[in-house]
């Protein structure tokens, strides 16, 4: 599991490590420029004399590790162009350092862009600081930068990029890698800021957990290391070792999204899955996944009967296609009896937007997986101020519903009531396709039937999604990829990282 931060958590970070362990603000900028410059020189193949080099600094610390970036490409032969902004500006004092050395290289520093062809372009105009919007000299900068055919390198951060929310602030330099420090930026793993930063890399340059100090990190993303903490199977177990799943889903001609969620359960190593459906469903669903149990009802009338399912069950699954009449009756009987893990998906959740009390009175653990849509109907606000803020949304309403909340967008967020956050940097737009949350739904079933803790589960069971995403769209493509193709992908996801022995 990999540390994330926002830009605050990394200002303190940078602080406790100078202040705290003695480390010289110089040495943590040295390191930082031959961390950019050790991704340059890779790059080229370690073949850097001859090329040409436009590097434009800034003021702060980022404009101090440009600077050195220069330098040292520089020695290695390369023609480099160092542009810093004319006129009064609050020079930090390792920036002021910096040019000082330069001077004594006799490297020149011009405060216009030269007009010329350049091999690499390295941005260290503005780091996570920046809270503005780029204008004037800066924006032209950026703008210049950005039109110019050449390999383009952020340090740290693509300048005009919101560290923490991925916001373009007015304008923002597009770069093809960026080479940042100590830990991943939050801003640059959200849209669009992840569009802006290209291929990210995280280089160590002497700040590490212990530069937290009282001040613990929640903000995570996994990695495919993660994926052993999977429980694996066992030589002598039977399908009641791997748990029971509940589906409630499908109402008449909405058959699939129950399908979906029950097969990726099953696919992801439930031992038994149970579909509660319309009547309508059940020879379709026969056909489709004759491994499930089915319990079928009309106008409801399952309710009457519900709890002998719930006291069979491990974890529930409520809504997927299950329509937003009649069926609230059957979603306030869940929420209200259950007393395993409840995983609240689509129409369920329309159907709670209009009943919030349920979540706050629920009977057992709750897990709602809401997409932008569903979300703004919980919250009562608009998609776009949303998608602005996805990590403060989902941890507010984590927090004041004690819920664990699955905010799927192309980033997806996994917020939990204690705060700790994951960002899923797994998946691809080929995912962006119709019942594709269904399968992540029933992959958090299949995670939460096995054992696996709901706090773990929800945002393993996004990054497990996602990689089976990615298998199959490299093999397919992104263009055709369906729902079924994403549920295909999830045993062989499981079978690489080693469950099966």
């Amino acid at each position: 599991m990999e540390l994330l931060v926002d830009s605050q958590s990394m200002k303190q970070c940078d602080k406790n490590t100078i202040e705290h362990f003695g480390i010289p603000s110089m040495v943590l900028m040295e390191r930082a420029a031959l961390g950019v410059f050790e991704e340059i020189a890779g790059f080229f193949e370690n073949s850097l004399a001859g090329k040409k080099a436009l590097v434009v600094c800034g003021f702060g610390n980022n404009g101090g590790d440009g600077l050195a970036v220069a330098r040292m490409i520089w020695q290695k032969g390369v023609s480099v162009a160092v542009v810093m902004p004319p006129g009064p500006g609050t020079v930090s004092k390792e920036t002021e350092a910096q040019k000082n050395i330069l001077d004594q290289y006799q490297i020149p520093i011009v405060s216009q862009i030269p007009e010329a062809e350049y091999d690499f372009v390295v941005d260290a105009l503005f780091g996570i600081g920046l809270s503005r919007e780029l204008r004037g000299i800066y924006r032209d900068y950026v703008t210049k930068m950005n039109q110019l055919s050449a390999w383009k390198v952020a340090v740290d951060i693509p300048s005009g990029i919101d560290a923490d929310t991925g916001a373009v602030l007015g304008a923002a330099f597009l770069a093809d890698v960026t080479v940042s420090f100590a830990f991943a930026k939050t801003g640059l793993l959200l849209f669009p800021g992840a569009e802006y930063a290209g291929k990210v890399v995280v280089k160590e340059i002497g700040i590490d957990k212990h530069s937290f100090l009282e001040q613990q990190p929640s903000l995570y993303r996994l990695t495919l290391e993660d994926l052993k903490e999977i429980p694996s199977r066992k030589a002598r177990s039977n399908k009641g070792s791997y748990g029971k799943a509940l589906v409630a889903a499908g109402q008449k001609n909405m058959a699939g999204a129950a399908f979906f969620s029950a097969k990726s359960a099953y696919l992801t190593g439930a031992g038994l899955v149970k579909v509660v459906t319309a009547e309508e469903n059940r020879v379709i669903l026969q056909q489709l996944l004759p491994e499930a149990i089915l319990e079928t009802y009309q106008e409801l009338d399952i309710v009457q009967r519900l709890s002998v399912s719930l006291e069979w069950a491990s974890v529930i699954v409520a809504g997927p296609g299950i329509g937003t009449g009649e069926a609230a009756c059957l979603i306030e009987a869940i929420l209200s009896q259950a007393k395993v893990p409840v995983i609240l998906d689509a129409d369920g959740l329309n159907i709670v937007s209009k009943h919030l009390e349920w979540l706050k009175n629920a009977s057992a653990q709750v897990i709602v997986t809401p997409h932008l849509g569903e979300m703004a109907r919980l919250v009562k606000q608009e998609i776009s101020v949303i998608q602005q803020r996805l990590i403060d949304t989902a941890r507010q309403f984590a927090k004041e519903y004690q819920v664990i909340c699955v905010l799927k967008d192309a980033r997806t967020v996994t917020a939990l009531p204690d705060g700790r956050t994951w960002i899923n940097t797994s998946g691809n737009n080929g995912m962006a396709t119709a019942g594709a949350g269904d399968v992540l739904t029933g992959v958090i079933a299949g995670l939460i039937a096995q054992g696996m803790n709901p706090e773990a589960a929800a945002p393993m069971a996004a990054y497990l999604h996602g990689i089976a995403g990615d298998r199959q769209a490299q093999e397919k493509g992104a263009y055709g990829l369906t729902a079924q193709d994403v549920m295909e992908g999830i045993p062989y996801v499981l079978k690489d990282r080693g469950t099966e022995r």
